[in-house]
């Protein structure tokens, strides 16, 4: 009677473990026990800090395109957009925008965003006065290229009462005195001192 009962007891067993075998259940870690990050790159700002010693910032030539839209009417328009870069703090930038769709609807706004240890990228524009709460919303990527330049990849959409508002994706390049964008800014016929100077 005993033999009959150990028996059971390791068909059972055996049974159980193979059904285990034959069934595996991913396990759910502890979000503390999960190796979120590479060792050696707990701050995100180690492979990012050196882009952002460019504080200025354009569309290139070749991402001018945006869409506006008002209902269901789209239409294809000229964005050029500058970003200044004041500080950037561990993963997060700050600084100004300013935006001109086809030269003749101006708008600046603040930028703060942030950036990742992989490089996803997030940016909220803001008025900076309690008369407009629109908000426009930036996706993307900031990419260190294996010279060192930096570049980000935009998608950028901003709207209003949900009838109309613009959509952009872009590439954001950085721009020194030195270079030729700075005297002939894309999109502008003007210079970048002079763009600035409409806002």
């Amino acid at each position: 009677m005993n033999h009959k009962i150990l028996i059971s007891i390791v068909l059972s067993s055996l049974l159980s473990v193979a059904y285990a075998a034959g069934n595996p259940t991913a396990p759910h870690p502890s979000p503390l026990s999960v190796n979120v990050m590479p060792q050696g790159k707990l701050n995100s700002s180690v492979p990012y800090q050196n882009c952002f010693s460019n504080s200025i910032w354009i569309v290139p030539p070749n991402t001018l395109l945006a869409y506006t839209y008002d209902n269901a009417t789209f239409t294809p328009v000229t964005d050029q957009t500058v970003w200044v870069f004041s500080n950037y703090n561990q993963g997060y930038f700050f600084g100004q925008s300013y935006t001109a769709i086809d030269l003749s609807t101006l708008s600046q706004k603040y930028l703060i965003g942030s950036v990742a240890s992989d490089g996803q990228v997030y940016i909220t524009f803001y008025s900076g006065t309690s008369a407009s709460t629109d908000l426009v919303s930036g996706i993307g990527t900031l990419n260190v290229q294996s010279t060192g330049q930096c570049y980000f990849t935009m998608q950028m959409n901003s709207g209003q009462n949900g009838v109309s508002g613009l959509t952009h994706w872009s590439y954001m390049i950085p721009i020194t005195p030195s270079d030729s964008y700075y005297n002939n800014l894309p999109g502008t016929n003007m210079s970048l001192p002079d763009f600035l100077a409409q806002f």
